[in-house]
């Protein structure tokens, strides 16, 4: 047999996997003719399936020393060069194979591999893009894509691909499950819950898909059926931290609190160094008023993950809730560090750090109106120091600052700053320089925003042509996931309509429509001589709040309008929600920043009944 069938014949034994076969062949081969560099190719192509990377090396550096221009024996090099951990040689042999031939994806996609392993992830992304532009049917490179895409955060991208091989391969577990994964990092909760229940189908109790099932209802706020997919999770996979983790969080989320501690418990338990374990303990217990217990279970977290800003801002919560104050800014401060809060300061422009300013200081407004509403109450003390102050806020409350600040520049937060401003701070870091200590906040001067007094006048006359007692009546917040803990049912509010001697105003913002109809249905008759868009018109909210005689609201947005306004407010307050730390805890008490509030806490979690017969009798007058 000549070289040529020899080498025929060995090739056919290797595409057929008889790897001893065409050893021997090459092997022979190489006996008469040991510059043969596809014999070589070969027997470097055998030793790298069989792990023997040096004599890989040797007989494929050997063949292109015979002949340099072989694209495939570049790429093989580099394949071993790269499985040995030297990645500048292998870079440079795959860039050896692309100058002979540019269209090979195969190299795209070796060489994203290690150029991954590398810590070159930008590079292993275009890469892996060149070889499924090449081919676009190319599915392992698109899976890789996706878990790059995933690890990078870049989930839209990852969707695309997922979406892709699923529809080729719909028998893998894992790719249904990594789909699922992603369609609940875009808030596709439900999708995401499908994709889990297909690899569930493949692969009962597949542990992925009963813990990412329970995630996405919990996202979607179904805590009782997050609740249900945790335990069957820890079923599958008693021993994994991270199911007991999502019981954790389901638990507190359905107010059970004692539950949920065990469960984060269990977590931390399984897994000491489980920082967000911690972290959702800590809240567990500051909603049981554990608050030791809660600082305790914080300062862990933080000392597992020193960058955990989320945990030194619900740590700054409880500080500033019993008035330790230089702790709790400082710990405020974190925020920063929070991508779902959203504020930055602005590049090139000097962070205020409290001393007198001779310049302009741009004041830029965060959060919700809320937050706005209450850091404003500073600025009185803080044009005492700053010459000038220009302050962007949320656009809805531009109106009512403009009026209340004249002597202050009060833009919209979506407009450019001025281009003369010295230096910049964001409101909610402004209290650090102003409210160090219980006795600062005697500073406190309200009313510090003004209604448009015509306007108000006018809302009166409408509303109490007699002279009518006006009550104003707030009942839900639409807020993150405590809002459900400081809401109540509107049919529950029924013991302030119908009091002697008074009318009722609806100052609810967002859609209650539904809620408004069956309480009309039920006798419960709102006073509708005055019409305001209590959602977009602020100012006009101002107005209506400033024309009645009393509040009583669960805590929202229109509370810090009142109480920036110095009007009184019965304030209903949930037995702990763990982020109202502007009121204060003791009942009947009531909040430092605003002094007309009142407030009338729970006596037990979920309790309003008792809170609500309680501000009636403070109503009528017989406390």
């Amino acid at each position: 047999m000549n070289t040529q069938q020899a080498l025929q014949q060995a090739f056919q034994h290797l595409n057929n996997g008889n790897l001893p076969i065409a050893g021997q062949l090459f092997n022979g081969i190489l006996q008469r003719e040991p510059e043969n560099f596809a014999a070589l190719n070969g027997r470097g192509f055998i030793s790298l399936q069989q792990n023997h990377l040096p004599q890989a090396q040797s007989d494929l550096q050997a063949s292109l020393s015979i002949n340099p221009a072989q694209a495939f024996a570049h790429k093989m090099l580099g394949i071993v060069l790269g499985a040995m951990g030297q990645f500048d040689a292998s870079m440079q042999s795959f860039a050896e194979a692309l100058s002979l031939d540019a269209k090979d994806p195969e190299v795209y996609f070796n060489r994203a591999n290690f150029c991954f392993q590398a810590g070159k992830a930008q590079e292993a992304l275009a890469d892996l893009d060149a070889a499924i532009k090449l081919r676009g049917s190319y599915l392992e490179a698109r899976s890789n894509r996706a878990n790059l895409l995933i690890q990078r955060g870049d989930f839209e991208l990852a969707e695309k691909d997922l979406d892709y091989l699923v529809n080729k391969i719909t028998n893998n577990p894992d790719l249904w499950v990594a789909l699922g994964l992603v369609k609940h990092k875009v808030g596709k909760h439900k999708d995401s819950l499908l994709c889990n229940e297909r690899a569930l189908k493949l692969v009962p109790n597949h542990p992925d898909a009963l813990l990412n099932s329970s995630s996405a209802m919990y996202d979607e706020d179904d805590y009782q059926k997050a609740l249900t997919w945790a335990e069957k999770a820890i079923l599958a996979t008693p021993n994994r931290p991270e199911v007991h983790y999502a019981k954790g969080q389901a638990l507190m989320a359905l107010h059970r609190f004692d539950e949920a501690i065990v469960a984060y418990s269990k977590a931390i338990e399984l897994n000491p160094n489980y920082a967000e374990a911690f972290m959702g303990r800590g809240l567990t217990q500051a909603r049981l008023r554990d608050l030791d217990s809660a600082i305790g279970d914080y300062n862990q977290a933080i000392k597992l993950r020193p960058t955990y800003d989320e945990a030194f801002f619900n740590k700054g919560h409880v500080f500033l809730e019993h008035h330790d104050f230089a702790q709790g800014w400082a710990d405020y401060e974190h925020r920063f560090g929070m991508p779902s809060l959203g504020i930055t300061n602005l590049p090139n422009i000097p962070v205020w750090q409290g001393a007198p300013l001779a310049g302009k200081l741009l004041v830029r407004g965060e959060q919700g109106l809320g937050d706005q509403i209450i850091f404003a109450s500073v600025l009185p003390e803080l044009l005492k120091v700053v010459d000038r102050v220009c302050l962007q806020l949320e656009p809805r409350l531009v109106p009512l600052f403009q009026r209340s600040f004249p002597t202050v520049e009060v833009l919209s937060r979506d407009k450019k700053p001025p281009v003369d401003v010295a230096a910049q701070i964001c409101i909610g870091s402004l209290p650090q320089y102003f409210r160090k200590e219980v006795a600062s906040f005697a500073g406190v001067q309200v009313p510090y925003l003004k209604a448009d007094p015509d306007k108000t006048t006018a809302f009166r006359k409408a509303l109490a042509p007699n002279g009518e007692r006006i009550i104003g009546l707030n009942w839900r917040s639409f807020r993150n996931k405590y809002a459900n803990d400081k809401s109540i049912s509107l049919l529950d509010m029924a013991p302030f309509f119908n009091l002697p001697g008074c009318t009722v105003v609806n100052l609810q913002y967002g859609d209650v429509k539904d809620e408004v109809r069956a309480a009309e249905a039920a006798g419960l008759h709102f006073n509708k001589a005055v019409t305001v868009d209590l959602t977009k018109d602020i100012d006009g909210v101002a107005s209506l709040v400033d024309a009645c005689d009393v509040l009583v609201s669960t805590s929202n947005t229109t509370v810090h309008i009142a109480g920036a306004l110095a009007k009184p407010v019965l304030l209903m307050l949930p037995y702990r929600s763990g982020k109202l730390w502007y009121w204060s805890e003791a009942k009947g008490q009531g909040s430092l920043w605003y002094p007309t509030i009142q407030t009338f806490h729970q006596d037990a979690q979920g309790d309003w009944a008792g809170t609500i017969e309680a501000v009636k009798a403070s109503l009528m007058g017989k406390v």
